[in-house]
């Protein structure tokens, strides 16, 4: 039980300030709302006292003291007013602007630059100095959103330090000394971090700059719209800036309870796509085999004919993670209320035989308490990759003792911090699992069980069992694979027995609203059973609501190859990139008699719909969302959408009406409060509990798991389906700043691998299964062991799905190298039979 710090009462310039026992002397002043200036203190690092701008006197203490790093003492008397301590500011500014270039008028922190602002408040009014200023080249590029002017630099180390402290990534560091001291990337590398845009917003002055903001607008310019990112199921909380109808940038807003102050690059330079080019502006019909431009009239009465001509059976719905929670509700009101289907789910991305059919989507504990664990255990969850602010809570966890246990197909990003990395077989990880609570026999074959050394697994499971505050997270990687229904039973039994819950990291952007507006085969909002919702949504909506479950989106798409669909609707998802099996999607879209998309852009979906309907995207409307923790918070529409497009419940509400429905809505606000009349504790900041509210629950048991099979001569090795940041599909594509830092498609590939195909880092290869082929370019890294591959879905040029087989639990494929490589001579190929 903590205890409460004794307090000690102090006294600054006159004032009696209370404070308990080790706060620090600026902390103290903050409190009592005693400015005392500062540069290289920020309030989520440890003090550093390197700039000495917050130079305070006290008494009996012969020198000025530096506030930030002096602890708090009883009787202690401070002064931040007195002229030793205006005379301190005065000479550590002059020093600081000895070298610090006049670059207001073309500095992008002009306006909000602590350095000018302190300038101003508490520097000399002139210059002394008459000799030439530092010079350096400038500006350096960084990598591709960041901008160095070493000139401008004040060596705060405040980017330095949260590199260390905050994201553990060491992206920036400090080189040379005095008169040349400079910060850079080591080896002057491109900066690798997914955290780059946190060291530009805490830089005091103009030295980081982005280059996606790059003069592009003042600060006074601007005005900010607070809303929520929904670019990964974190929802953190963002201030939008925009100036002429545009967003200019994305910042951080605090949050203590998701977000703290920070976020990632994904969500820092992710906006890009709202105002793309190719964004859809106008209805599009197909006519004569192109798709052509119509009337909103023409569009809407054409989808209502042919929805009102389908028997109920044969009209599906695939639904997206780029809903709002009110977008969801009526799409769900308008398939099973006006047209009367169960076939409409979101889960577009899992195979037939995944445990994500069968468990609960979220979070059971809240992303805060995070930091309160001890021990951590990761299955098949890829933190950095999928949800990286919740990466951040980690390494504070860290920071306070906590250990980290990882059972992955391939080694993490954070691997550093792992202490125990169990790299696994993709396909074995159940085993490994089960294994960590001790009821395990040793695996036959070489490299122990699933490849994992049998002493790394003992030591693994001696922590985790002295574990006080486990937090267990199963992820994507776990859930889709061969033996995803037996991890997810394997971890639910290890968690149960550290009586802890599981929680479930698994869902892009709003999918747990999805869920929550209901937009499950069979379960209506909240998640619950249609038998024993349905009689609610008919008192509500004023039609019957069989209570019968429809088909999964698996089952949606197996259904349609085989002729048994007249009618699909797609609205915010692009099965073409996400169904894990695109020529069962083709053989789909070739049987399909009317395919209408509902989307932002010509997707690959909408390229080959009947029905093309343009719809906003999130910073463009009003409404809710909700989180991976199950927390509902508030959109704001920030800019107004292109050309006519609309919100996507309005076009719902619309073809309602053209079926002969009454659904018309006032606004976003009318359909929460009908939600919240469906799903009991509903409201803005509330956590609806993804475990007893069972959002994301199954459709049905799913079949049991497909064994492993033998490695093939033809195709030896397995492919790692799995997640990179910044490929992300359509909206990340077209985020300029995003699709740079995605670079190129790759896949991963052992050393031992590369070295028999043969090929180097960065060469190109074609990986080719019985279904298809993808060309990528080849990264060479230990992270995944011998005899796998590992293959981002995000990259719409090397789609994963279009190698994989929905009837095959394992996909495996074969690598020929296209490029020369210093490896060895020529190209080559491993897996195909010399003939």
């Amino acid at each position: 039980m903590n205890q409460v710090p004794p307090m000690v009462t102090m006294t600054i310039d006159g004032t009696k300030v209370a404070v308990p026992k080790g706060t620090t002397v600026y902390q103290a002043a903050k409190g009592a709302h005693i400015e005392i200036p500062i540069f290289c203190y920020h309030d989520r690092m440890p003090p550093l006292g390197a700039c000495r701008m917050c130079l305070v006197k006290v008494e009996k203490m012969a020198k000025l003291q530096t506030s930030c790093t002096l602890e708090a003492a009883d009787g202690m008397v401070v002064s931040t007013i007195a002229p030793e301590v205006k005379a301190g500011q005065e000479a550590i500014l002059e020093f600081l602007l000895i070298n610090h270039p006049l670059d207001c008028p073309i500095c992008d922190k002009g306006g909000e630059c602590p350095l000018q602002d302190q300038t101003y408040a508490f520097g000399p009014g002139r210059s002394r100095f008459i000799e030439p200023k530092r010079d350096f080249a400038k500006p350096v590029s960084l990598g591709r959103v960041l901008v160095l002017d070493r000139e401008r630099c004040i060596l705060c180390w405040r980017c330095v330090r949260f590199g260390e402290i905050i994201a553990g990534d060491d992206a920036l560091k400090g080189f040379e000394r005095g008169f040349h001291s400079e910060i850079n990337t080591p080896f002057t590398l491109p900066v690798e971090s997914k955290f780059i845009g946190n060291t530009i917003a805490i830089c005091p002055v103009g030295a980081l700059t982005a280059k996606p903001y790059r003069f592009a607008a003042r600060p006074w310019d601007n005005q900010a719209v607070s809303s929520v990112c929904t670019l990964c199921g974190v929802g953190c909380a963002v201030d939008f800036d925009v100036r002429g109808g545009a967003i200019t940038r994305t910042r951080a807003r605090e949050s203590p309870a998701v977000n703290d102050i920070w976020l990632c690059d994904l969500g820092f330079f992710g906006h890009g796509y709202v105002h793309h080019s190719e964004r859809l502006r106008r209805p599009l019909v197909r006519q004569d085999g192109n798709l052509v431009e119509t009337t909103w009239d023409n569009a809407l009465d054409l989808v209502a004919h042919r929805l009102r001509a389908a028997p109920p059976s044969r009209v599906a719905m695939l639904g997206g993670a780029r809903l709002t929670n009110e977008d969801a509700y009526v799409a769900g009101r308008f398939f099973r209320g006006v047209l009367g289907t169960n076939h409409l789910d979101h889960r577009i991305d899992t195979r037939p035989q995944s445990a994500s059919q069968s468990v609960p989507w979220g979070m059971a504990v809240s992303i805060a308490e995070i930091d309160q664990a001890d021990v951590i255990l990761l299955v098949g969850c890829d933190v950095t990759e999928e949800y990286p602010v919740l990466w951040l809570r980690m390494k504070r966890a860290i920071a306070h003792g906590a250990k980290v246990i990882a059972v992955t197909p391939k080694a993490l990003e954070i691997h550093r911090f792992v202490d125990h990395h169990l790299v696994h077989r993709y396909g074995e990880g159940a085993a490994v699992v089960r294994a960590l609570t001790g009821s395990h026999v040793e695996d036959s074959r070489a490299g122990g069980l699933g490849g994992v050394d049998s002493a790394a697994i003992t030591a693994a499971a001696a922590r985790l069992g002295g574990a006080t505050r486990a937090l267990v997270m199963i992820g994507r990687a776990a859930l889709e694979a061969p033996d995803g229904v037996e991890a997810a039973a394997a971890v639910r039994d290890l968690a149960a027995r550290l009586s802890v819950p599981v929680n479930v990291m698994r869902g892009k952007g709003n999918a747990f609203g999805a869920a929550l507006g209901g937009l499950l085969p069979d379960a209506g909002p909240g998640g619950r059973p249609l038998a024993d919702i349905a009689g609610d949504l008919q008192q509500i909506w004023n039609r019957a609501v069989a209570p019968q479950s429809g088909m999964t989106a698996p089952e949606i798409v197996e259904t349609g190859a085989q002729g048994g669909l007249d009618v699909l609707y797609v609205v915010a998802a692009d099965p073409a990139t996400d169904v894990l099996d695109h020529t069962q999607w083709k053989a789909a879209r070739a049987r399909l008699p009317f395919l209408v998309v509902q989307d932002a852009f010509l997707t690959q979906t909408a390229q080959v719909a009947d029905v093309v309907l343009p719809a906003l995207v999130a910073p463009e409307k009003d409404g809710t969302v909700s989180s991976i923790e199950g927390r509902i918070q508030r959109l704001h529409a920030a800019v107004l959408g292109p050309g006519e497009a609309r919100q996507d419940w309005t076009i719902f509400a619309a073809l309602a009406e053209r079926c002969g429905a009454e659904m018309a809505y006032s606004g976003w606000e009318e359909i929460f409060d009908e939600m919240q009349a469906l799903i009991p504790g509903l409201a803005l900041d509330a956590r609806m509990n993804p475990m007893g509210g069972a959002i994301g629950r199954p459709a049905r048991t799913p079949p049991p798991p497909v064994r492993a099979e033998a490695p093939s001569a033809d195709f030896p090795f397995v492919l790692i389906p799995g997640e990179a940041l910044f490929a992300r599909g359509a909206m990340s594509a077209r985020s300029a700043a995003i699709a740079d830092l995605a670079g190129e498609p790759w896949a991963m590939m052992h050393p031992d691998d590369a070295a028999r195909l043969p090929v180097a880092e960065g060469d190109a290869i074609v990986l080719q299964s019985p279904h298809g082929a993808a060309a990528v370019r080849v990264k060479v890294s230990t992270a995944v062991l011998a005899g796998q591959v590992f293959l981002p879905r995000g990259y719409d040029g090397a789609a994963a799905n279009a190698l994989a087989d929905a009837a095959e639990a394992l996909t495996r494929v074969r690598a020929i190298a296209l490029t020369p490589t210093s490896a060895g001579a020529g190209s080559g190929e491993v897996g195909r039979r010399t003939p």
